[in-house]
């Protein structure tokens, strides 16, 4: 089971699937294309399962292109691998005080607006 050892000392579990200390980073010009590459395929795909197979090969392609980034949930510390295959990250971020107290990490700012938003979405 890999595992990746925050400077903190924190153990972090790699092997969870979706792993909730695990992100993509997505340059904005690449997310732009990869807008474009899904419209384009839903307008080319026969069927949904057609569709849905090029949008997995866009995002997780054989050879990913997205750096994977691991936040340690002990320190907040960002872990930042090249590609998801390398072995040991190619450097670290530490989380700045705010006003005198940590910042929240990435993980509970994406549930915080992923509940804001379910809570605004309209009752059918």
């Amino acid at each position: 089971m890999p595992r990746l050892t925050c400077l903190c000392g924190e153990s972090i579990s790699l092997s969870v699937v979706p792993n909730p200390q695990g992100f993509k980073l997505v340059w904005e010009p690449l997310r732009e294309k990869l807008i474009e590459e899904l419209i384009a395929a839903y307008s080319r795909a026969t069927c949904e399962e057609e569709f849905e197979e090029k949008a997995y090969q866009l995002f997780y392609p054989r050879n990913p292109e997205f750096p994977q980034i691991y936040e340690c949930p002990k320190c907040g510390r960002l872990a930042v691998f090249a590609r998801a295959s390398d072995d040991k990250p190619t450097f670290w971020f530490e989380r700045d005080m705010m006003h005198g107290e940590k910042a929240d990490s990435i993980g509970s700012l994406l549930q915080a607006k992923e509940s804001y938003n379910q809570s605004e979405s309209p009752v059918i």
